[in-house]
Order: structure tokens, then C-alpha cells, then sequence
């Protein structure tokens, strides 16, 4: 199983009200690429963004993407250490 196999599993797994999206991913910035297929499902997105940024897999930023609409670039927050 490739990176990008077990990621898009475990995103189905933990966000299935997400929808059908097309995900690309580029190793060199660690960036995941969400193509949304619908405003509603971008917007679905949107509503779960802490919860993306808190998610520590391997990947700095996801950037969420419709056409017509802005970019959304939520980055990796990583957990504060005492």
C-alpha cells in the first residue's frame, strides 16, 4: 500500500461525510492537494479544520480546492510539548 493509499483510507475512515473528492499529494512540500467536487463538500471540509490540522500523519499543510472559490490552506499545527 502506497502513502497516498493508507492516507486516503484513513480520511475516508475518520471524515466520511466528506464525499467523493480527489486527492494528489506532493512528497516534496509534504502537501496533500484536496480537489472538492461540490461547494457543499468543500464546505464539509471547511467545518473539520481543526480537526485536519491537528492530524499528525506525515503532511504539513492540505490545501482544499473548487474552482471559483479560494484556495483553503490549513496547515499541520503540531501539539505543544511542556
Amino acid at each position: 500500500m502506497t502513502f497516498m493509499e493508507a492516507v486516503s483510507q484513513f480520511l475516508a475512515y475518520k471524515f466520511p461525510f466528506w464525499g467523493v473528492c480527489h486527492l494528489s499529494f506532493v512528497p516534496e512540500t509534504r502537501t496533500i492537494y484536496v480537489h472538492c467536487q461540490t461547494p457543499g463538500r468543500r464546505a464539509a471540509i471547511l467545518k473539520d479544520a481543526k480537526a485536519i490540522a491537528d492530524l499528525d500523519i506525515g503532511v504539513d499543510k492540505f490545501i482544499v480546492i473548487h474552482p471559483g472559490y479560494s484556495y483553503i490552506i490549513i496547515p499541520h499545527i503540531p501539539p505543544r510539548r511542556h
